[in-house]
């Protein structure tokens, strides 16, 4: 276990939400962690998912929505999430209410947009927020074709919804979270057109929750049985430089399995899947991951969400390219509590990195 030192916060008047002074969370010794930014006002809790896109951190706050986009109990006017754009020193941008429970949000560059993804259980729809569009263009709403729980047989209806979202190249790839049928879909690659003048995100199955696949610690042929898609990302090429196999894979994360799945040449009709098991420690107890993400380049900048402290963190420090870390919350971590982890992917070993969050949730490393 990596040592630890503690930091306290003193004289805190940021937001909001931090009415009184406290404890930090804890860091290794040559890290250093401050409070990046905050709620934009009382009435905005719940942040969750973050994304980067010309230099500015944007935030998604889901105030206390359903996996449906449901209002909260004794709240039935509150129906938007709200999209947060934040400058590199934390100060509130602009803002975007958007409908729905906002659960995975991603820069593109090639767009010059925020891609977001709302309502994971089901009624799900996706947005682009291009923030140096004129206003009134800024948002536009898609409509998934087909709705994964929209009636069908066909790999694409899952009879559940849509979550976490990650650019490849120039492909948008987006998890196919809480499925009600099994041998469907597990991630998809979306392409955004219009159908009959309307905005349309077409859906196409990549590899299934019951595809083949290689034990990346076996060696051993397998068979996925994914109960729980939940966040993805995009190893970066750069791991590599470390010996990492998976560098430049899309990874998906089955949240209630206990494991990543590694999918190399995604959407180019050869994929081939690794499936990596989660431990925790030397014990080698099964873990979940809520989020994972691997650093670019050398000493990069670390971004963690905390949804219970209604507050988003920057880390710095001698971070190594390649390197990845799992922020751990909610299924199968409550004997280890929140907290954000190493992950050695050549392993599955998670061990301590930043403990004393209250629920760590998106993750994300800028250089």
């Amino acid at each position: 276990m990596i040592p630890t030192k503690s930091f306290l916060l003193s004289a805190v008047a940021f937001f909001a939400t931090a009415a009184t002074a406290s404890a930090l969370p804890q860091v290794p010794p040559a890290f250093t962690l401050k409070v990046f930014a905050g709620a934009p006002n009382h009435a905005t809790s719940g942040p969750d998912d973050i994304a980067w896109l010309d230099g500015h951190v944007f935030v998604a706050w889901q105030n206390g929505l359903g996996p449906k986009g449901e209002p909260p109990a004794g709240h039935k006017k509150v129906t938007a999430s709200l999209l947060v754009e934040y400058n590199h020193t934390g100060k509130v941008v602009s803002s975007w209410p958007l409908t729905g429970k906002v659960d995975g949000i991603a820069g593109d560059q090639a767009r010059d947009a925020v891609i977001a993804t709302a309502n994971e259980d089901g009624n799900s729809t996706l947005y682009t927020v291009k923030p140096s569009s004129p206003k009134k263009k800024q948002v536009t709403q898609y409509t998934y074709l087909p709705a994964p729980d929209s009636p069908g047989s066909s790999l694409a209806h899952t009879g559940g919804g849509i979550d976490s979202v990650s650019i490849l190249g120039s492909k948008i790839l987006i998890s196919a979270s809480a499925p009600t049928h099994s041998g469907r879909a597990a991630a998809f690659r979306a392409v955004l057109t219009k159908v009959k003048g309307k905005p349309v995100a077409q859906l196409f199955a990549t590899f299934s929750d019951k595809a083949h696949a290689i034990d990346a610690l076996s060696g051993n042929k397998v068979s996925l049985h994914l109960t729980d898609p939940d966040s993805n990302a995009v190893v970066p090429a750069s791991a590599a430089l470390i010996g990492d196999p998976f560098a430049g894979d899309f990874v998906l994360n089955s949240q209630a399995d206990d494991e990543l799945v590694f999918a190399h040449g995604i959407g180019s009709g050869l994929t081939t899947l690794q499936r990596l098991q989660l431990s925790y420690g030397a014990n080698g107890t099964n873990a979940s991951v809520d989020d994972v993400r691997w650093a670019p380049v050398d000493n990069s900048t670390l971004y963690v969400v905390d949804n219970g402290a209604n507050r988003i963190y920057r880390v710095t420090g001698p971070f190594t390219a390649g390197e990845a870390l799992a922020s751990m919350d909610s299924v199968g971590t409550k004997s280890f509590g929140t907290q954000v982890a190493t992950l050695n992917d050549g392993s599955g070993e998670l061990d301590p990195f930043i403990t004393g969050l209250k629920a760590a949730k998106g993750l994300f490393f800028t250089s």
